[in-house]
C-alpha cells in the first residue's frame, strides 16, 4: 500500500480497496461507473454516482465506504469521516476495520488527533493483524506526546484548549491501554509465525 510522509514519521494511506454494489441492477451499475471515475482519478464524478447509488440503497456499507474515500480525496474530511463511521457498522471484521482505519486518516487530517487514535485502535480490535492500523496508532501516539511536551504559547494553545473542551464522540482511550492492545497484536503475530512454519504460503490481504 502506498505511503504518504507526515513530519519525520509516515502515515499509512487510504485503503482503496472499492466495493461494487449487489443489490439491484441500478446500483451495481452506478458503483461500477463510480470504481471508475474514482480509479481515473476523476473523484467528483465518483462521488457523483456513489450519492447517486445512495439513494436507492441508503443503508448499504458499501455505499457508505466508497463516499467515504471519494470526499477523503476531494479533502472533504468531515463529511468523510461521517460517511466511514457509516460503513464501520458492516458485519464482517475486515470491512469494518477498513472503514474504521480510513476514519481514522479523515480524523487526522482533521487534527482530532484523539479521535483518529480511538479509531485506529477500532481498526486493531477488529482486525489485530493490520500493520498499518497499528503503525498509524504508534505515530499518532508520538504526535500526540510530543504535543503534551510542548511548552503552552499565547493563543494558539488557547484555541486547542477550546476545541478539546468541545464535547466529542469517544475520545480515545489512554496510552498505557493502546500499548498493552498493541503488545497483545505483537503476541499474536509472534504465535501465528509459530504456528505457520511449514508449507510456504502468503497470505493475501482482503481489499474491501
Amino acid at each position: 500500500m502506498k505511503r504518504t510522509a507526515i513530519g519525520v514519521w509516515r502515515l499509512a494511506v487510504l485503503c482503496t480497496g472499492l466495493l461494487a454494489g449487489t443489490a439491484g441492477a441500478d446500483v451495481g451499475s452506478l458503483m461500477r461507473q463510480g470504481n471508475r471515475m474514482f480509479a481515473r482519478g476523476r473523484f467528483e464524478e465518483a462521488l457523483g454516482f456513489y450519492q447517486r447509488a445512495e439513494v436507492l440503497e441508503p443503508d448499504a456499507t458499501a455505499i457508505h465506504y466508497n463516499l467515504g474515500n471519494a470526499l477523503y480525496r476531494l479533502g472533504r474530511f468531515p463529511e468523510a469521516a461521517q460517511e466511514l463511521q457509516l460503513a464501520a457498522v458492516d458485519k464482517n471484521p475486515r470491512r469494518r476495520a477498513a472503514a474504521v482505519f480510513n476514519a481514522g486518516n479523515a480524523l487526522f487530517r482533521m487534527n482530532r488527533l484523539d479521535d483518529a487514535i480511538n479509531a485506529y485502535k477500532l481498526a486493531l480490535l477488529a482486525n489485530p493483524g493490520d500493520r498499518q492500523a497499528k503503525q498509524n496508532l504508534e505515530f499518532c501516539l508520538k504526535k500526540r506526546q510530543e504535543q503534551q511536551q510542548q511548552p503552552d504559547s499565547s493563543g494558539q494553545n488557547q484555541q486547542q484548549q477550546e476545541q478539546q473542551q468541545q464535547p466529542r464522540p469517544q475520545t480515545g482511550m489512554d496510552k498505557d491501554q493502546a500499548e498493552r492492545i498493541l503488545q497483545a497484536v505483537q503476541n499474536r503475530e509472534k504465535e501465528a509465525q509459530q504456528k505457520a512454519k511449514p508449507p510456504r504460503r502468503r497470505e493475501v490481504e482482503q481489499d474491501w
